[in-house]
């Protein structure tokens, strides 16, 4: 999907790699650098990182944050905003995992899907969850039919021996809806369940492939 950087040396008749050239990214020494994602804080856009942005990080990300500027994923704060192409039920390719030929969106569920999901894949991986909904590897992932077919009393639950057990979120990737925690890994099949149990009998979880 094609994502487009609007600023303003475009109007000068440069291009981002360019107008690239004239900002000090600075080095590699940074904690987190070459994780995929820019930590300095001089930049917003969806290449950022999600933990919270440290004056520590300035200059100090280099490859992460040049590497999501050239491809028009990030802005300089107070640079005319990132104008990024949307579809209206997919979303966009913004995610870490895009284009990796595994659905990252938990709005699907079905064979196509990758095995960590997390909340911010929703609307972030449209090509890979389009191509999988067209293949029939994942369909949408309804809420209400998803409680009418589920039956929480014939359900294994497992056991409480996950890391997450007891903070009041079903952590178990089986399951998904309100009472899910916001990323949910393969990790945790059948270690949470005190928290499934309760929150499926609430009707707040239920069985993601129903």
């Amino acid at each position: 999907m094609r994502i487009l950087s609007l600023i303003a040396a475009t109007t000068l008749g440069l291009t981002g790699p360019a107008f690239a050239q004239s900002i000090d990214f600075g080095d590699d020494s940074g904690q987190w650098s070459n994780d995929g994602e820019c930590d300095d804080p001089r930049f917003e856009g969806p290449g950022m990182t999600t933990t919270p942005l440290l004056d520590a990080d300035i200059r100090a990300d280099a490859t992460d944050c040049r590497t999501a500027y050239e491809a028009g994923r990030l802005a300089l704060r107070g640079e005319a905003p990132l104008e990024i192409e949307r579809d209206p039920v997919f979303g966009d390719d913004t995610n870490e995992w895009a284009n990796d030929g595994e659905c990252d969106d938990r709005r699907f569920y079905g064979a196509g899907m990758a095995s960590d999901l997390a909340i911010s894949g929703i609307g972030t991986d449209a090509a890979d969850c389009r191509s999988a909904l067209e293949s029939g590897l994942v369909a949408f992932w309804d809420m209400t039919a998803a409680i009418q077919a589920t039956q929480c009393d014939a359900v294994n639950f497992g056991d409480d021996s996950g890391e997450y057990a007891y903070d009041g979120e079903c952590d178990d990737p089986r399951f998904e809806g309100m009472g899910s925690a916001s990323v949910v890994s393969t990790n945790s099949f059948g270690t949470d369940a005190t928290d499934c149990s309760r929150l499926c009998g609430y009707g707040a979880i239920a069985l993601r492939d129903y």
